[in-house]
């Protein structure tokens, strides 16, 4: 194998490159580490691009024979405070004294032909691809503490995987107080900044502006990654969907992130990610040691759809378990909108029969199973199965379902707690809450301290038994509340400043524990929809029910907003029923259908009392979709036109040699001046010829990337055309 990783000596220069990408870094004075280039694979380097230094005013020096060198303006690939950088820093170390400064020197490297595995932390998995990891070595020995920074580079990928560890090898005791994953410095060239922001059941609207001079900052400080502002940044200048170059950062973590970005006074820009500052910090006595989360870097010189695509194929071939990359996903009824609370077995028997005869593959018994729950105020974390409702219990329903062919899945909420439960009398030191104030409840339910080992156990043993005695193959996995009394009242010190990590390492390790012990269970990710949607939970849970906003005109934002990110498989849709229960909005069923077949997608309606006409068009959607399904999965996913910018929203599937593709085009309120719908289509084989196979006519690959392809626009709102093209 060629060596991704090449270190020139007499440059002192570290040059990561592979078919795809350079990252450059140059070591200066044997002392500091600034950043050179990050963008399309160069060659060589020889500091065309290093810019000439002047003294300035107000610039502190560290050296005083090199007036002109300060970190002030120098482009770094780590920042600290109080050494004339007055940017935003990445790391922050205060010691026993209460000093916070420290003044790291670069000490050496390390190459290894190996991806960094963290231990309690989610990362980027080698998958048998070649990769090599390089590891600066950066000391302070006035305070004996080692700083290493980590950049992973895959031969299959424009990816480099960043993450920054600290050692404390002195004899005191050091609080960590800010530790950022990647920090780079870029000129500013006019590039605007794409971000994301979202609420519940709005999830993934794209939030695009300049850059002004000062601070911008996004993130969490929720004790969740969140739907308000997910762990994404982006950087581009004239780029579109198609064209122009995009520098993106991400997150592989669940909990309190930041994103910052600083245009300073002499244009250069600063580009950060990493756990979020805001209530952290992290004590290390002597010989400990803490790992950031991995950001991942991601370069396309090809616009969004290619940074897009960058971020699916990593994300399937190093994060996702590998067992479940190309294992076939059940299309799944669940009981929610049906039901809601209201469940039963005669209802569940009803419902897996109607199933079996509609083609789904899975039921999928969602909340008001257990305990006394038959609204949100009550029984979370008594798991025990209501027998006024399921009197032969839940093993009785899932061997019905497999007498019927089709697989049984079940709804939990592990990491909370309701007032009103046996478990809470047992154990009330497992509620998270502070030793002084009585905790403040979030859709009437507090969370369960994960920081606890006890109740890491408990919810291990809990998900364990059920899937041991029910035989369920599908786990859906709710979270419905953000922390407000981040404290664990079994802790002596009870350092909130550290509780919202340590809860992520609690949580992080139950999950592994689970998905580990089961690999056969399929865990569905949910927080009240996309409320925890992230690449961190992307690596124990292989899908996400990305909303619980189901309505057709909705999903077209909060899904073309999440493709930016998540591969189709990673996201799932269901056809709900009409009027929509979250808007109340009525749409066509063909249209409701190809936004859910457009993702991962089951169903979440009443199939037990619908016309045999309703049924056949379900069952003929069922039937295509299961065609169609393994172009979906693997195939290569671009955005065509944007809710956000128009009337049209469209996107396509193509497979890898570009042989069958499948449009939707999705038009909604219908405009009088609007005689036809244009859509041109890219990214197919612009030599060859297509059939398409609903209307049987054919054009070239490059007609229609060109010229478009003109569709009819009849009356009335919500409508949806369907491309499928073959080669011929």
């Amino acid at each position: 194998m060629n060596p991704l990783i090449h270190f020139v000596e007499e440059k002192k220069v570290f040059h990561l490159t592979n078919n795809y990408v350079s990252y450059i870094i140059e070591i200066v004075e044997d002392t500091y580490l600034l950043h050179r280039y990050w963008g399309e694979k160069i060659t060589s380097y020889n500091f065309s691009n290093r810019p000439k230094l002047k003294k300035r005013t107000f610039a502190a020096t560290p050296d005083i024979n090199i007036p002109e060198l300060s970190l002030e303006f120098l482009p770094q690939e780590v920042s600290l405070p109080h050494q004339g950088d007055f940017r935003n820093s990445s790391l922050k170390i205060r010691n026993e004294d209460g000093q916070g400064i420290t003044r790291f020197v670069y000490v050496g490297y390390e190459i290894l032909d190996e991806a960094l595995t963290l231990q309690d932390l989610p990362s980027a998995r080698s998958n048998e691809a070649f990769c090599q990891t390089l590891i600066v070595h950066l000391y302070d020995k006035v305070a004996n503490i080692a700083l290493d920074l980590f950049y992973t580079i895959f031969e299959d990928s424009p990816i480099i995987v960043r993450s920054t560890k600290v050692i404390n090898e002195g004899s005191s005791t050091i609080k960590v107080e800010k530790l950022l994953s990647a920090s780079l410095d870029i000129r500013y060239e006019n590039q605007v900044c794409t971000s994301f922001y979202g609420t519940h059941q709005k999830e993934f609207q794209m939030n695009r502006s300049d850059i002004k001079h000062g601070l911008f900052k996004i993130g969490s400080a929720r004790g969740a990654s969140g739907p308000q502002y997910p762990p994404f940044i982006a950087l581009s200048k004239e780029a579109t969907e198609f064209q122009g170059e995009v520098h993106a950062m991400t997150l592989l973590y669940s909990g309190n992130h930041e994103e910052i970005l600083e245009r300073d006074q002499y244009n250069n820009l600063r580009m950060q990610i990493g756990l979020n500052e805001e209530g952290f910090s992290w004590t290390l006595k002597s010989g400990e040691t803490i790992q950031s989360p991995q950001a991942l870097l991601v370069y396309s010189n090809q616009g969004f759809n290619s940074n897009s695509q960058a971020f699916h194929t990593f994300f399937n071939n190093h994060l996702i378990n590998p067992s479940w990359k190309k294992r076939k996903r059940p299309i799944v009824i669940n009981s929610w909108e049906m039901t809601y609370f209201d469940v039963s077995e005669a209802l569940l028997k009803k419902l897996i029969d109607s199933a079996s005869l509609l083609g789904f593959e899975t039921v999928v018994l969602d909340d008001g199973w257990f305990g006394k729950r038959n609204s949100s105020k009550t029984s979370l974390g008594d798991w025990k199965v209501d027998e006024k409702k399921f009197p032969n219990g839940i093993k009785s329903l899932v061997d019905y379902a497999k007498e019927k062919g089709i697989g049984f899945g079940i709804w939990f909420e592990p990491e909370m707690i309701s007032p009103d439960t046996n478990l809470i009398k047992q154990h009330p030191e497992w509620v998270m809450k502070s030793k002084s104030y009585e905790p403040i409840l979030g859709r009437s339910q507090y969370f369960l301290d994960l920081t606890n080992k006890e109740v890491q156990n408990f919810v291990i043993k809990t998900l364990s038994d059920a899937i041991t005695n029910f035989g369920v193959n599908y786990i859906k996995w709710d979270m419905n509340r953000h922390m407000t009394d981040p404290f664990s009242p079994t802790e002596t010190e009870n350092n909130s400043q550290e509780f919202s990590h340590r809860y992520m390492l609690g949580f992080y390790h139950i999950i592994s524990t689970l998905t580990l012990s089961h690999p056969e269970v399929l865990f569905e990710n949910c927080s009240s929809g996309g409320g925890r949607l992230d690449p961190g939970m992307l690596f124990y849970f292989p899908q996400t029910w990305i909303s619980d906003n189901t309505d057709a005109l909705d999903r077209q934002q909060i899904q073309y907003g999440a493709s930016y990110m998540f591969p189709i498989s990673s996201i799932t849709g269901h056809v709900s029923d009409v009027p929509n229960h979250q808007t109340g909005r009525i749409t066509e069923f063909e249209t409701r259908a190809a936004l859910a077949s457009s993702t991962n997608m089951g169903y979440e309606m009443d199939v037990i009392s619908m016309s045999e006409e309703e049924k056949k068009k379900v069952a003929n959607h069922i039937s295509t979709y299961k065609r169609e399904r393994k172009l979906v999965f693997e195939g290569e996913f671009y955005r065509l036109s944007s809710p956000n910018e128009s009337n049209i929203c469209s996107w396509m599937f193509v497979d890898g040699d570009k042989s069958n593709a499948i449009i939707y085009v999705f038009r909604n309120t219908y405009q009088v001046f609007d005689l036809s719908l244009l859509v041109r289509i890219p990214y197919l084989d612009q030599e060859a010829n297509y059939l398409e196979v609903i209307t049987n006519a054919t054009y070239s690959g490059s007609e229609l990337y060109n010229c478009g392809i003109s569709l009819e626009n009849p009356k009335g709102d919500f409508i949806v055309h369907k491309l499928i093209l073959k080669k011929v």
